[in-house]
């Protein structure tokens, strides 16, 4: 709210989420994707988070949604010269008029006819040894191709290292880690963070992933569930050894591919 009533004339912004407040995007057209880009004629911030129905809208008088202290959340927030594309769907937006065209059309996204991404890590910007890196996975239309749709292994084999991941699941909804190789993706079980506690990813929203080789970091919006392969989204990624290792720091237990097949086998005898 503060944000709104400073709001200064060179200065616009657009939200987006697949779950917005009060209305809803489509599943199959846009990305299962949040977040806010605020901009002026020379920089983009993105603030890329995890929290459902944030922020809402101006004329709602509202900031943070009740239901955002619930789970943990992911935030990350980064300044640079242009955004990338994840098939966002905006719900509220202020483009002053003297911008430039390419951000005024920015708010019509919804309208756009555009090629799938592709899925591979694009350079953003480079702050002394710290990368960032963008990518936007592929959706997939097919049952039997359903990986082309997974994130987390769009991104294992772009860094050529196992990762681990933690994304928001309850224990029937979350897909087994992927082990078909050469880079494998580990599901982490449980959280451990000093001062904080242990906790599994029924009680966390985040989604992010480490690479074994303890130099990639990624920040994400789409969780490892099978119907979130069949969705667009996207990961704001870090190469830096330091915050590699602190976020590995927070994995406790993950799930082997002994463990996954175990959990396969027991889906299967369910259903």
């Amino acid at each position: 709210s503060p944000l709104h009533h400073l709001q200064p004339e060179d200065f616009g912004f657009i939200s987006y989420s697949d779950q917005p407040p009060g209305c809803s995007a489509d599943n199959q057209k846009f990305g299962h994707s949040k977040g806010v880009v605020m901009v002026d004629k020379t920089t983009a911030v993105w603030l890329l988070h995890s929290t459902p129905q944030f922020p809402f809208r101006r004329d709602q008088n509202k900031f943070w949604p009740p239901s955002g202290a619930k789970n943990a959340q992911t935030f990350i927030c980064v300044k640079f010269p242009s955004e990338p594309s994840i098939r966002a769907f905006p719900f509220d937006h202020y483009i002053p008029d003297g911008f430039y065209k390419e951000l005024k059309e920015l708010k019509d996204v919804v309208n756009w006819n555009k090629l799938d991404p592709p899925g591979v890590l694009q350079p953003l910007i480079k702050k002394g040894d710290v990368e960032f890196y963008s990518i936007a996975k592929k959706q997939a239309v097919k049952e039997k191709d359903l990986y082309v749709g997974d994130l987390y292994v769009s991104i294992a084999k772009e860094v050529k290292s196992h990762v681990n991941v933690q994304t928001w699941h309850s224990d029937t909804e979350g897909d087994i880690s992927y082990c078909k190789g050469p880079e494998n993706v580990y599901n982490i079980k449980s959280v451990q963070i000093k001062d904080l506690g242990e906790w599994s990813p029924g009680n966390d929203h985040s989604k992010w992933c480490v690479d074994e080789n303890k130099l990639w970091t990624c920040i994400a919006d789409v969780n490892r569930a099978k119907t979130q392969f069949l969705r667009y989204g996207g990961a704001l990624c870090i190469k830096d050894k330091n915050i590699a290792e602190i976020f590995m720091s927070f994995k406790k237990e993950t799930e082997s591919c002994k463990d996954a097949e175990e959990r396969k086998k027991k889906k299967e005898a369910k259903s």
